[in-house]
């Protein structure tokens, strides 16, 4: 991973913990009952919607990973053209400074 990538993924990690222990510190006990069967329910979404994102990240892993590969490739581009435009426009620099040299 690249420097960048990887403080992106840092800030969402840390955003992740602030939002649970910002959520944890401002709730307030309901001291309620939860139902055995509830907890099997709540239990069986929260399975259900794991299973579906890795389904999901399986079946688009190819193209996620193609997507950031080629706003790698695109980049790395972009800094390849304005290097090749610099070196272009000292070389015609120093060309007109060799012609201007030798008109004198």
């Amino acid at each position: 991973m690249k420097k960048n990538e990887t403080s992106i993924l840092w800030r969402v990690i840390g955003t992740g913990y602030f939002l649970f222990f910002f959520c944890m510190y401002f709730t307030t006990p309901a001291s309620a009952y939860i139902d055995p069967a509830t907890t099997a329910m709540l239990t069986q979404i929260i399975a259900g919607v794991f299973i579906t994102l890795g389904v999901v990240f399986g079946v688009f892993r190819r193209k996620i990973i193609l997507f950031f590969k080629n706003m790698s490739i695109n980049r790395t581009k972009r800094k390849l053209e304005k290097q090749m435009e610099k070196q272009s426009e000292k070389q015609s620099e120093k060309q007109s400074e060799k012609q201007s040299n030798t008109n004198d």
